[in-house]
């Protein structure tokens, strides 16, 4: 919006100038999504793509920022489904602003104690599971939400998801501090749209999992039950007086559920209905417009590398003769290239739009089974053809101190080898038990990496070597779950307590704790969970405590003193970090 962007602008002059402390001038321009980085002078754009939404427009504007404003001509996916760019000065972030508004896009509140991005699922209108589609009720939630004065202010940060699918999570709706999953109900005789809601769910220092705060909630009712919800997160005192611990999960756990849905309750009895349909149209963003069947695909599609793609990324849509088809990045990062690439991809094979995910990959719907080789080989042109969205090589990684604040270790390096590792294990990888093991890493321990719900999770520390230098090293989380089974069945990992693995062997560590549980696993259809269920953490706290032994036997000065990606003997090094600001 061209008056806020004005106004940005002004504000940007008198921080510069001297004329407005930094004081007020953060939480201004948290609220613009434009974020402070590790590294002095440049800034990190939080781009918001409520529900993951994203239009080939909208890619090739990210392509063309990219390349003239990124340094290093990238930009990533997060974990929200967001795309941050980063590193970009000051001074360029208005230009920026305003050729991602021209498409269409905001960061509008992608930062500061506000409603963050609104996660969604990226087969939403096209599972065969779906119970109904909520992206139009998500719609409405977000335009509800962004500049609304109670959420504003918040004692923090407010995350949310909608789903329609109540037996398969895509949106780490356990992990949300507010969850709306669709439901019908029977209403005098009549099958009424409606919510489960869930509350409280969050990672960090203090992980916990949304509870069910109403079985059913009428759609008529959902944006008062988020309304009421914000509003007593909102007026409670108690979190204002530790910026650390003042999430919504934090006032559930002092005052107990029960407690929490009787205030929600009485604020509901003080809102009026409120007009969610007006809300809810929203029709070029929503529309997709599938491409006609055409004849069977050109190529050899006998070929073994396109056939293991076929079975490992695309998925038959509900609607016959359509498919959903999933792209796996590396480490969540596109390329200038990469983006006006899936842009035509996008335009030419699709209903035009894509989806980002939670595991930073990207999604492709409505792609008639004629042009699925097409797509394949378009996207072997990127570099974006690789199998297994699913797979254990599919390591999902915060930015860690490639440029945050908060970063202790390089999550980003260590993700990128863990990959070559894996790369390098001669078939172990393809087991099926192995494979669908999902790896995932964050920088420091408040859990932008979902490290918690990972079957193997990692969060950055450091530990001193003999000498009393500091080494790089990884907390190391095990058995969580998400994703493949309802809301109820996600679990937060168990930390190997007083175990820090040197980063430089977490490869190592990974590659021993994955081949214990191939070789001592009751049969080839054990799952990883279910095998630690069955014998205990034990042994993989062993492997982990012996490899932590090797760091603090380190010598100054040897690989162990440098992280993943480094140069520079590795010094602990964290900054005033912005998301309580």
């Amino acid at each position: 919006m061209e008056d806020e962007i004005q106004r940005f602008d002004a504000e940007v002059d008198r921080f510069q100038t001297g004329e407005l402390d930094n004081t007020v001038f953060t939480p201004f321009r948290l609220r613009q999504g434009v974020y402070g980085q590790r590294q002095a002078d440049v800034q990190m754009i939080r781009v918001k793509l409520p529900g993951g939404i994203i239009s080939a427009d909208m890619l090739d504007c990210f392509g063309d920022i990219t390349e003239k404003y990124a340094p290093l001509k990238k930009g990533h996916i997060t974990t929200r489904e967001n795309i941050q760019l980063h590193h970009i000065p000051l001074e360029q972030t208005s230009v920026v602003l305003r050729l991602l508004g021209s498409v269409g896009l905001s960061t509008r509140e992608a930062c500061g104690n506000t409603v963050r991005n609104v996660v969604g699922a990226p087969t939403a209108g096209v599972s065969p599971q779906e119970v109904f589609d909520p992206t139009p009720y998500l719609t409405a939630y977000v335009r509800f939400g962004v500049r609304h004065p109670i959420t504003q202010g918040f004692p923090r940060k407010f995350k949310s998801a909608f789903t329609g699918n109540d037996q398969r999570d895509e949106v780490a709706a356990a992990i949300q501090d507010l969850t709306f999953v669709s439901q019908f109900n029977e209403v005098d005789g009549e099958q009424r749209k409606g919510f489960k809601v869930y509350c409280g769910g969050g990672t960090s220092i203090m992980p916990r999992l949304a509870k069910p705060l109403y079985q059913w909630v009428s759609e008529d009712d959902y944006l008062r039950v988020a309304l009421a919800v914000w509003t007593v997160f909102n007026n409670a005192d108690m979190l204002r007086k530790n910026r650390m611990m003042a999430r919504l999960k934090v006032l559930i756990d002092r005052i107990g559920l029960d407690e929490f849905r009787d205030m929600v309750d009485a604020e509901l009895a003080n809102i009026g209905p409120i007009d969610f349909r007006s809300l809810m149209t929203a029709e070029e963003i929503q529309r997709e417009d599938p491409p006609a069947q055409p004849p069977a695909g050109n190529g050899d599609l006998s070929d073994p590398e396109y056939q293991a793609w076929l079975e490992a990324n695309v998925e038959s849509q509900r609607q016959d003769g359509y498919h959903v088809v999933y792209i796996k990045t590396v480490r969540g990062d596109l390329t200038p290239e990469q983006f006006h690439g899936l842009a035509d991809i996008v335009r030419k094979y699709t209903g035009g739009k894509a989806r980002t995910t939670q595991e930073q990959n990207l999604v492709l719907r409505w792609v008639p089974a004629g042009y699925l080789h097409d797509v394949w080989e378009a996207l072997n042109g990127l570099e974006l053809g690789e199998a297994g969205h699913s797979h254990i090589s599919n390591v999902v990684s915060c930015p860690g101190t490639d440029s945050c604040k908060l970063g202790i270790t390089a999550s980003m390096g260590l993700a990128q080898a863990l990959r070559s590792e894996m790369a390098d294990w001669n078939g172990l990888a393809e087991d099926k038990g192995v494979g669908d093991i999902r790896i995932k890493m964050s920088g420091c321990p408040n859990g932008c990496g979902l490290h918690h719900i990972a079957n193997i999770g990692f969060h950055g520390a450091a530990v001193k070597g003999v000498d009393g230098k500091q080494i790089p090293s990884y907390e190391l989380f095990l058995g969580g779950n998400y994703g493949d089974n309802q809301v109820e069945d996600s679990r937060i990992g168990t930390r190997v307590p007083k175990v820090k693995v040197p980063a430089k062997l977490v490869p190592s560590v990974l590659k021993d704790i994955v081949t214990y549980y191939k070789d001592h696993r009751a049969d080839a259809t054990e799952r990883f969970n279910d095998f630690l269920d069955r014998v205990g953490l034990e042994e993989m706290t062993s492997v982990a405590a012996r490899a932590q032994e090797v760091g603090h036997e380190a010598q100054g000065g040897g690989e162990m003193y440098f992280d993943w990606e480094r140069t520079d003997q590795y010094v602990l090094e964290r900054g005033e970090g912005e998301c309580a600001v």
